[in-house]
């Protein structure tokens, strides 16, 4: 078992100039939580966060109370009284659970909300990651929540949201705090730099600052804007009734907001805190409709040949039954060589694979190359034969390509920003692969769009263009990162053709949200990945029989050694200032352990999603992630 010994986190602090006296005095902030590995007093610090947490809680549940009883006619301010009664006493109940782990005592408080129970022995409580929520939980969240309850009959309109939104961290704080306690000892961000796992990744590791800390977050605040903006013309918009009047309160929101940066923000963080799925799905797909659907064209590079194609189910189907299935007979973690071979007695024509029947379940694929791919219209078997003898030039490097948008939102109409400049620089075609989303299609429904694409292409595609992929590179991005890996671990799983390589893109890798992760924290204050966005996708996307704690196809990062040692060359690009993070060198770890070709390029203070932030009045500082994204791709087909 890895205890963090005092003299180690001593030591750390030393190295980045953290007094002891500074430790106990400053404010946690997480802009960068890899600095901040081991850097605060975990273990001396735990019992101070528990106390100063016990009584927090105890303040604000007694003014609380309090209120309740000044203002029992009022039915609007007892309600939200009565929300903070209930969420501090879980709080409460929890950190008392813990000081009773701390003295060696059996757990005395049983709580009925067991999803939310402490569950760890003595043993077993990591006092690290629990002092890492205790301590962003006491200083950024109840400080402020008691600050405003003692003028909770005075609150203006803007304090009200600010309660909310503050109310609405501590709930997260509430729900991972027991995934906090268990986190293992020897995990890799519980231990100090200097351990062996560390070092022994280290080789692999390329860290990137691409500008100043101040001069990245200043970038960021420029695509935050618009993330925010969108958000706050939503929430206005659904003040009113009728899709004519919600549209134009929307434009008048945008206006009214643009031109109030402060008013902006908290209504779209309260938006964000409060939003039904839909709403909040409605603004992530702003890109996808309405009038910046119809301007974003004019952003995209210029590209030769952009054509849609709809390619039929041929392949065994990942279904919920297939899935379920490997639950019961416990492979899903295991190769099972289950996919046999297929060709269809009659190939669909080149004109049927260009028709969006939309009364046949199709998958939707958008090609895209730097010049115009020949059409093959040759029916039958032989044709595929004949194509491969012919002295006509053909592509024999290809790249698939799965978007991201949290399984929710997003296309490969928006990701086109940088599709098109691979297709441009590398001179190979890219498919990308629109799967059926969430919450109307909810896993496995996605991976089975993009399963079946895979096998067309590298069974089919060269009987309709002039394509040979003899290199198949799969690239994609956070949600897209988590169905790349999961393609890959069906191919390795099914015994059929493994792509030579894939590139992530900050992949999720882990879809259990109990799981508690020091990067975790940084959605609390993040507009793109918000926490409560995040729940909401992660609640759309996987229904309650399935189960992210066992399924490497939902949670890659738990994938098997045995799967593991057949992955093909692995890239991989991730920011600091991203939720999803750490489980990028958690399955970096595996991957290394195993002498894979594996490496990763970890940009300091970059946010979540800079692929697509290379745009006009963007963050000119992700120009460089896609082009070190384009030379990974490049160095694995090559």
């Amino acid at each position: 078992m890895q205890i963090i010994e005092p003299q180690v986190i001593q030591e750390n602090e030393e190295k980045f100039n953290l007094s002891a006296e500074q430790s106990q005095n400053e404010i946690f902030v997480f802009p960068n939580h890899q600095i901040s590995i081991l850097s605060r007093n975990a273990v001396d610090k735990l019992q101070v966060n528990i106390e100063s947490s016990i009584s927090q809680f105890t303040q604000i549940l007694m003014k609380a109370q309090d209120i309740i009883l000044q203002n029992h006619k009022n039915q609007d301010l007892c309600n939200k009284a009565v929300q903070v009664v209930q969420q501090v006493s879980i709080g409460l109940m929890q950190v008392i659970n813990i000081r009773q782990l701390l003295e060696n005592k059996a757990l005395a408080i049983e709580q009925s909300f067991s999803s939310l129970n402490i569950i760890c022995t003595t043993n077993q409580l990591n006092q690290y990651s629990t002092n890492l929520v205790l301590d962003y939980m006491n200083h950024l969240i109840l400080e402020k929540v008691l600050e405003l309850l003692n003028n909770f009959e005075q609150l203006q309109k803007e304090q009200k949201r600010t309660l909310a939104i503050h109310l609405a961290k501590l709930q997260s704080c509430i729900e991972i705090l027991p995934g906090a306690t268990i986190v293992k000892h020897n995990d890799l961000f519980a231990i100090s730099e200097d351990h062996q796992d560390w070092q022994m990744i280290k080789p692999y590791i390329e860290k990137k600052q691409l500008a100043s800390n101040e001069q990245i977050k200043k970038s960021y605040d420029k695509v935050s804007f618009g993330i925010l903006l969108g958000n706050a013309m939503i929430s206005k918009g659904l003040e009113y009734n009728g899709e004519l009047k919600k549209t134009f309160m929307e434009g008048f929101g945008a206006l009214y907001y643009g031109l109030n940066k402060k008013k902006m923000k908290s209504r779209a963080n309260h938006f964000l805190v409060e939003a039904k799925q839909e709403d909040a799905f409605k603004a992530w797909n702003l890109p996808e409709t309405g009038i910046i659907k119809k301007f974003l064209p004019a952003i995209f590079p210029s590209i030769s040949f952009n054509k849609k194609i709809y390619i039929p189910k041929l392949f065994r189907q990942i279904t919920k039954e297939y899935i379920l299935q490997q639950y019961k007979q416990e492979t899903i973690n295991k190769i099972n060589n289950d996919c046999g071979v297929f060709f269809p007695d009659q190939m669909i024509s080149l004109e049927d694979l260009l028709k969006n029947d939309l009364n046949q379940d199709r998958v939707q694929v958008r090609i895209l190359c730097h010049e115009t791919l020949k059409f093959r219209g040759v029916e039958g078997f032989m044709s595929m034969f004949k194509s491969t003898r012919s002295r006509e030039i053909n592509f024999d490097k290809i790249v698939i390509h799965i978007h991201g948008g949290g399984f929710v939102a997003m296309s490969s109409r928006s990701h086109q920003t940088y599709t098109r400049k691979w297709a441009n620089n590398m001179r190979v075609p890219i498919f990308s692969i629109d799967y059926k989303m969430a919450p109307d299609h909810p896993y496995p429904a996605g991976l089975d769009d993009c399963w079946q694409a895979y096998m067309f292409i590298i069974t089919f595609i060269q009987r309709f263009f002039n394509v040979v992929p003899a290199k198949v590179v799969l690239v994609g991005d956070s949600a897209g990162g988590n169905l790349v890996t999961a393609l890959t671990i069906q191919a390795i799983k099914s015994g059929v053709r493994v792509p030579d390589g894939i590139l992530l893109a900050y992949p999720a890798l882990s879809l259990d949200i109990k799981a508690f992760t020091p990067s975790f924290l940084v959605s609390l204050d993040d507009s793109l990945l918000h926490h409560t966005i995040l729940k909401l996708c992660l609640n759309s996307y996987v229904l309650k029989e399935f189960n992210q704690t066992i399924d490497p196809m939902l949670s890659p990062s738990l994938v098997s050694d045995e799967i593991l040692n057949r992955f093909p060359k692995t890239r991989i690009v991730v920011g600091t200032y991203d939720p999803l993070h750490d489980e990028s060198f958690r399955l970096l770890l595996k991957l290394v352990k195993l002498k894979k070709d594996v490496k990763l390029i970890e940009y300091q203070s970059m946010p979540h999603g800079f692929l697509s932030f290379d745009i006009i009045n963007g963050m000119k500082e992700a120009k460089q992630t896609v082009i070190d994204a384009q030379n990974y791709l490049l160095e694995m087909l090559n």
